[in-house]
């Protein structure tokens, strides 16, 4: 049985309504209007709402937890490494200069936080890389099984 609209004026048949299809109201379109789009380019992190409270238990220093945020604001899709916009990856140097910490506090921040298992810093063909772990933080919807296996055992994980 087919589902349509007609127009109840005319009695014309205006389209017919296909499996997935919704009826929205008008009071609905105009209640969207009051939203504004997310800016153009941008990308998104997630940060999964129930590690909050367990990275707050962490009572990292504020060189650990700032030192973790921007890694995690400069993920890569799928391999969850922490590398710039240019691809280049983020090295202790980097950190040391973009954050403008010593190296000792680099050093310092990165053990605690591979410590906490919120990281991991791991040696590839590019160079030593900083994986994040994807149980607290990811871009995208999927990330690779090495990344996985890598944190699958960690106090973050939930599945």
């Amino acid at each position: 049985m087919a589902r349509i609209v007609i127009d109840t004026e005319t009695g014309q048949i205006m389209t017919e309504l296909k499996d997935g299809d919704r009826i929205v109201h008008a009071a609905s379109v105009e209640a969207f209007h009051e939203f504004e789009s997310a800016p153009q380019g941008e990308t998104f992190t997630k940060l999964y709402h129930k590690v909050i409270p367990l990275i707050v238990d962490c009572e990292l220093s504020a060189s650990e937890l700032i030192m973790f945020m921007h890694l995690a604001v400069n993920l890569r899709y799928v391999s969850n490494v922490a590398k710039y916009p240019n691809g280049k990856l983020i090295t202790r140097e980097n950190l040391q200069s973009d954050l403008k910490v010593s190296e000792p506090t680099v050093k310092r921040s990165i053990y605690r936080l591979i410590k906490v298992g919120l990281i991991v810093e791991a040696s590839t063909i590019e160079g030593k890389v900083f994986v994040v772990n994807p149980f607290v933080v990811t871009v995208g919807e999927k990330i690779n099984k090495t990344v996985y296996d890598l944190f699958r055992k960690s106090k973050w994980a939930r599945w």
